[in-house]
């Protein structure tokens, strides 16, 4: 007897339109253009507006017909999408990625030129902060660092992302900070309110990078209580102490808590780093035993830092780097060191104030007002905080900057 209950579903058939696009992202894909063109007619309504149709096929990852072609280098495709159908040479991706920075990321250099010299723009910045000299510099494309400022890359641009010269220190691309260093990048910049080039150098254990920023004429000090030697001293990096003494950092130098380098070497149980340290250091008078072994029976007799007292430093650090940022016009850095302290400290009033100032450079009224009005709750009678509320209404009034006080 045949059993009671629900037939199977049928298949459901993709519909033309849907099936059509596949086909034709599939036939950048593989570079096949005669099919590519096939399918781009059949999108042709006469309406004149192709290009923008063509633009307008995607995958689920926002890529497009071009992102497809750049990436697997098929070049008689993107001439054709580019040059005949005169898409957008910048169209993004869902994470703000551009062709440019596709054919970046697989190291075709022609496909590189040819998308510049076809209008690319070199300042578009992705979801990340990243432009493409960044992300060249970052991934250590050499050839194409150098074409990209060839063309005309802005070599200092700073973003949430640092310079391009931060990026390639931070991930250790030596040969590419010298070809930037040759090109005049401004080791000075500073990002986050405090991390230099050679600090992020530091971070990332890169002695070659460190040594070729020294070389420069960068300073080994650091900015605020963020300080180079504190950090390789944390990490152990024999070499990169060596190279940050030798250049002229102060081992009697203090972080956020009041230790010196020796001291944090010791806490993270850096033995090599202390024996380093230990003869170019002033003595600690409250380290009765002034030897290797003394210093760190001290440390660890120590209590713990409490997290009241860490969270304070933190907090004081982060004003300090905000103020930096501000001061060096790094507004979206800013607003991001501004959101951090505001987790740690919810009920100053002073950082939704800063904060409603980076988001009026920025040119968001609507945020500006939010921290200006929460910063009134806090503080109804504080000038600041009106005008602050002010400026922010005058913004989302006429639509434009206007004249902002920090």
């Amino acid at each position: 007897p045949r059993r009671r209950g629900r037939s199977l579903p049928r298949t459901r058939q993709p519909p033309v339109k849907a099936l059509l696009e596949e086909v034709l992202l599939h036939a950048a894909f593989e570079g096949n253009l005669r099919i590519f063109r096939k399918n781009v007619r059949a999108l042709d309504e006469g309406d004149g507006r192709l290009a923008d149709k063509v633009g307008a096929v995607r995958d689920s990852d926002g890529l497009g017909a071009l992102h497809l072609a750049a990436a697997r280098e098929k070049l008689p495709v993107c001439h054709y999408l580019v040059e005949e159908l005169r898409v957008d040479v910048d169209a993004v991706d869902n994470k703000g990625e551009t062709a440019l920075t596709f054919a970046i990321n697989c190291g075709n250099e022609d496909m590189v030129r040819y998308l510049l010299d076809h209008g690319a723009d070199t300042e578009k910045i992705n979801n990340d902060g990243l432009t493409a000299l960044h992300f060249a510099a970052g991934e250590g494309k050499c050839k194409i660092v150098e074409i990209l400022l060839s063309k005309g890359a802005y070599i200092d641009s700073l973003t949430t992302g640092g310079t391009a010269l931060h990026c390639a220190a931070y991930n250790g691309r030596d040969a590419v900070v010298k070809i930037l260093l040759d090109h005049h990048a401004d080791h000075k910049k500073v990002s986050w309110g405090a991390y230099t080039p050679l600090f992020v150098a530091v971070e990332s254990g890169s002695l070659k990078c460190l040594k070729l920023l020294i070389e420069a004429g960068a300073d080994v000090k650091g900015i605020g209580k963020e300080i180079p030697l504190i950090t390789a001293a944390s990490k152990g990096l024999t070499d990169i102490i060596k190279c940050l003494l030798e250049a002229g950092a102060d081992p009697n130098v203090r972080d956020c808590l009041g230790h010196m380098p020796i001291e944090v070497a010791a806490r993270c149980g850096e033995r090599k780093a202390i024996e380093i340290l230990f003869p170019v250091t002033s003595r600690i008078q409250s380290v009765s035993d002034w030897t290797v072994d003394g210093i760190i029976n001290h440390v660890k007799s120590l209590p713990e830092v409490k997290e009241e007292d860490f969270c304070e430093a933190t907090l004081d650090m982060g004003k300090f780097q905000g103020r930096e940022a501000v001061k060096n016009k790094d507004y979206l850095g800013a607003m991001n060191i501004y959101t951090a302290a505001i987790a740690l400290n919810p009920r100053d009033a002073s950082l939704f104030s800063n904060r409603s100032l980076c988001w009026l450079h920025l040119g968001e009224g609507k945020k500006a007002l939010m921290d200006a009005e929460a910063c009134r709750m806090m503080r109804p009678d504080w000038p600041k905080a009106c005008y602050r509320k002010g400026t922010a209404l005058m913004l989302l009034k006429v639509g434009q900057n206007v004249q902002i006080i920090f």
